[in-house]
Parts: structure tokens; sequence; C-alpha cells
């Protein structure tokens, strides 16, 4: 795996292919050559404005050439990027902000005044507001500012108004001109890179280190699974570099691979279809619930999607019944490949397994990457189990987290050294490894409900019988309150229904029910079912369970559905 900076080893893959496109923004191309000198001069304007090494600095950006300069400008002077999804709360941009001490925030500028008032307390010095227009092509950047203006003049209170200790972007730039010291510092094993900070779907979020070595490896690993990735190709980023995945698979991989690579600033599932027919991206990665999308588009019901190789899915786990019917869908488009599922967590930077060819099997997360050891163990323990048999999924090799931002706790709970001498992560998530090295996700632990009577119900078992109905577009299982007993939870199995079969929601739960009753074990029964017009979804696409399960914390005595679980006892 590279000892490098993720700056050194993008420069050390591209530097002999400085005309090639490497980014692609609204059709305005950036070569390689331009994107080392924009990393330079972002270099330079952060030391400018008094960034020093192993600094943290807030970064809160989606997907524009901008916050591509500045992660690998980071990078290369050595200093910390606190990855921060701008769409976050206020109250919680300033958590992250404060808890990890940075007094630099680069952000996009139509969140700005979510961060202003920490200027007004003193614990920010210094804002860079950034315009999603910097780069657009000229068109696109007047008809942007036109725009703008225009929704300003109709609503003043839109317009930004900066203070002392704000610069936009051309300013930040501006003060690196005259900087001329040397800006590569040179590499330490293990150095802090990144903190991005886990979804919140399973508690508490937490702020994961990474290193320079995990997104490299991530990246590497990910080219030695075999798939056909050329430098001839290109990429769809659709996965913005707040998020693990995104940062370490869906930027870095296919950049040092040297693609051009296509970038979205703000991704609209509802628009994949689009951007498909626009860009006709042969690689791309994703979570699942966007192919749900894809496969009811109008749009794309003609078109040939020949040119992909291994759309790839991963951030969630994929419904066995999408699955299949996206992999069907593929094929009635001439595409080649089946859809390519992987496995991972914030924690390992991302990913640590992927389905290739063969090992391609419906359900599985496939084997691990080549230099990663997955194991099943009982849960909590070093007492690993043998194959078929469900325990905790643990993961030890080069993409595993320095640890959590000052939770020397928490991080001792997850990341644990085993008699063998190795750094393990104990990932929380319940499966099993088949003798031919498929892994399958079952559930995650915190997901699992346990009855009064002692019963463990996974909810992923109920979802994917649910999914079998012809008419079910997607359906979540949380756990819900027995207020029968004292202690123990319920399954509620929330659906919604697709096109065309919503108006037969009485025949269709009777249908439901009929197949609960005949595939899943009398204790797994759901208690209840609600439709709804679509699942609530987290920023970044995946499906939150956390939101449903706190709709309703009880079930009353007079529900029907309690009645038949009695009847079934």
């Amino acid at each position: 795996m590279p000892k490098m900076s993720v700056y050194s080893y993008l420069y050390s893959q591209n530097n002999k292919y400085l005309n090639r496109t490497a980014l692609n923004y609204y059709g305005r191309k950036i070569s390689f050559d331009e994107l080392f000198l924009k990393i330079e001069e972002t270099a330079k304007a952060l030391k400018a404005i008094g960034v020093k090494e192993n600094e943290i600095v807030t970064i809160s950006m989606p997907n524009t050439p901008e916050a591509v300069y500045l992660f690998y400008a980071i990078s290369k002077i050595g200093a910390i990027a606190n990855m921060v999804d701008p769409r976050t709360s206020m109250e919680g941009i300033h958590k992250y902000i404060n808890e990890v001490g940075s007094d630099k925030v680069i952000i996009i500028d139509s969140y700005y005044n979510k961060v202003k008032p920490l200027t007004e307390s003193g614990s920010v010095k210094q804002i860079v507001a950034v315009s999603p227009a910097e780069s657009l092509p000229f068109g696109l950047n007047f008809g942007y500012k036109v725009k703008e203006f225009i929704e300003t003049l109709k609503e003043p209170s839109k317009k930004n108004v900066y203070n002392e200790q704000t610069i936009n972007w051309n300013q930040f730039i501006s003060k690196g001109r005259s900087y001329d010291e040397k800006t590569e510092v040179k590499f330490i094993p293990n150095r802090p890179l990144v903190i991005e900070h886990t979804g919140g779907t399973t508690g508490e979020p937490k702020g994961v280190i990474l290193s320079n070595e995990n997104i490299n490896s991530v990246a590497l690993q990910s080219v030695l699974t075999g798939i056909d990735m050329k430098r001839e190709h290109n990429w769809l980023d659709i996965m913005p570099t707040f998020i693990a995945y995104g940062v370490g698979m869906g930027l870095h991989l296919p950049l040092t691979i040297g693609m051009e690579t296509i970038l979205i600033p703000q991704f609209d599932a509802e628009k994949f279809d689009e951007l498909l027919i626009k860009y006709k991206p042969i690689h791309m990665v994703g979570v699942p619930s966007y192919w749900g999308t894809i496969i009811k588009s109008k749009k794309l019901a003609k078109k040939d999607l020949s040119y992909m190789i291994a759309p790839t899915v991963g951030g969630d786990s994929m419904n066995i019944t999408l699955e299949q019917q996206a992999n069907q869908y593929l094929k009635e488009h001439n595409c080649s490949s089946k859809i390519v599922k992987g496995y991972g967590m914030t924690e390992v930077t991302g990913g640590v397994s992927g389905t290739v060819d063969a090992n391609n099997q419906i359900g599985s997360v496939g084997i691990p990457f080549v230099k990663t050891t997955i194991a099943i163990f009982e849960p909590s323990t070093e007492n690993e189990l043998g194959y078929n048999e469900n325990g905790e999924v643990c993961v030890t090799g080069p993409n595993i987290m320095l640890g959590y931002f000052q939770k020397q706790n928490e991080t001792k709970y997850i990341l644990k050294k085993h008699a063998d001498g190795k750094m393990w992560i104990h990932t929380g998530d319940v499966g099993h490894i088949t003798s031919d090295g498929n892994i399958f996700i079952v559930d995650r632990i915190k997901r699992m409900m346990i009855r009064y009577d002692g019963f463990k119900v996974f909810p992923s078992i109920i979802e994917n019988v649910i999914g079998t109905h012809e008419a079910v577009e997607s359906c979540k299982v949380v756990s819900i309150n027995d207020s029968e007993h004292s202690q123990g939870k319920l399954p509620k199995a929330h659906i919604v229904l697709k096109e065309g079969f919503k108006s037969y929601q009485g025949q269709i739960l009777l249908e439901i029910k009929k197949i609960c009753a005949e595939q899943l074990p009398e204790y797994a029964q759901p208690v209840e079912y609600k439709f709804r017009e679509h699942l609530p979804l987290t920023p970044t696409g995946k499906i939150d369970y956390l939101s449903l399960e706190a709709e309703d914390s009880h079930i009353t005595n007079k529900s029907p559905e309690k009645r038949l679980v009695k009847k079934l006892q």
C-alpha cells in the first residue's frame, strides 16, 4: 500500500499524463496540469491565512473543484480537514467545529449564515465563503450570478452580509500569491488527514480520524479487485467528500487511476437518469436506494446502458428484491455487469469488500479486499466462529481508522487489539461467511430487537420477505415497545408501494400478512404495518430508521395487529 500522502500518490500516478482531463464540472474540463496548479495555489493560500502543520481546518463543501483543491492541499501542507456536511443544522455545525477547535472554516456560501455567529463568539477567526459558480463555464457562471442577484432583490434577507473575518474564494487565493515558501511537508506515517463524522444512524455522531494511508489503501485495494478500471474511462462522482465513502472511493479512487471525474455538487436521486443520459458514465458509486429510481425511469426505458462497468452500491444494505430487479434491468438494457455491492463503514474508510464476477452472489457483499481480513466473532469477544455461523463482523487491515476524535472510551469499544497482535474493528454488524469466502450481512446488532420472551428478531429478514411482494417498492422494519410487557421490542413494517398499487392497500396488506405468516417464524411476525408515500432518508441517502422509530414508541393494546400476535403466541 502507498506509504505517502494522498497528494503525493495522486501526483505520482498522473505526472506523466498532465494533459488528460481530471475534473469535469458542468462541462468545464480541468486537466491534471491545471489541477496540480490549483492545488498549489490553494496550499499557498492556506499557509497565507496561517494554517500550520497538523492544524484542523473545517471544510464544509459539496463536490466542487474547490473542494477537491482543498482536500489535496490540506494533505500537501500536512494539515487536517474536518469534513462537515453543510446541510447539517446550525447547532450541529457549531458542535463539529467547536469540538475539534477549528478556528478556520471554508464553507459553500449559501450556508455561510450558519457559521457567521461563530466569528461573533470568537471561536472562529477566519471564514472563506465559496460560491459554487467559481469554476463554472462562463455562460453558466453568468447565469448563476444573475439568478442569485434576482433572488436577493426579491428577498433581501437571502443576501449574505460578510463581516471582517470573512473573505470569498478569490480573496483567499490572492492572499497566497505572495507566499513564496515550500508548501509540501515531509510525509509522516499515520498522520491524521481527515475527520469524517458518522451519520448518527446508530447513536451519537462521532468524528472518525483517517490517515493518508487509510485513503490511499481503500483506493488501491478497490483497483486490485480486478474490476476493469482504466485511465481512459470516466467516473460519475455523486458521493460527497464529507463522507468517507465519498472521499476515498468516490474521489481519490478515480483520480489516482487518472479517470475524468465528473463532479456533481448537488445530487438528486430523481434526476439520476438525466445524469446517465448526459454523461454516459462508465463507473460510479452510490447507495442502493438510487437504483430504485433508475428502474422506474421512463427516460431510460429504451436507452442502451452497455457502456456501464460495475455499477457499484454501498453505504447501506441492498434489499434482495431490489438487487434482483436492478440486475434484470441492467441485463435488459445491455449492461454486461450486475450491481456490484460492497461493505464498509466510516471507521474502515468506506469499504473493505466487494462482489466481482463469480463472487457476485445475490445478497452477498462479496469477498474481502486484498490486504483486508474479515472474520466473524461472538459479539464483543475474540472467539472466532465457523463458516455460516452468524456473529459480529470484525475487520483488520490498512483501512481501519486511527480512532475517534477525543473519544477514547468509544474508540476502545470498537477498536481492539487481539491476541494475534492486530487491531480489529468490531463493526456492530451481524453476519456470516460461507465456505467459499462470501460475506453476508444480516443486520446491525443495534437494530436487532429482543422480544419479551428472549427471541431475537432481525429486521432485514422481515424486510426481504415483504419486499418479495410485487407491489412493494421499499420497506423498512423498526422496533417498537411491547406495551403488554414490562420489556421487549416488536417489529413494525413501514412500506412504500409502487405506483399503480396504492389504491389497493387493503388487499395488499392481507397478501403481505399471508406472505409473512408463511415465510417467517411466529416470533418475527410484524405487529403493525404502515403504508407511506416515502421513507425518510439521511443526507447521504440511507433510510433513516431512527426517525421511523421516533414516530411511535409503543402500540396500543387495541391494535388489531397486536391481537394477531397474541393469537400467534
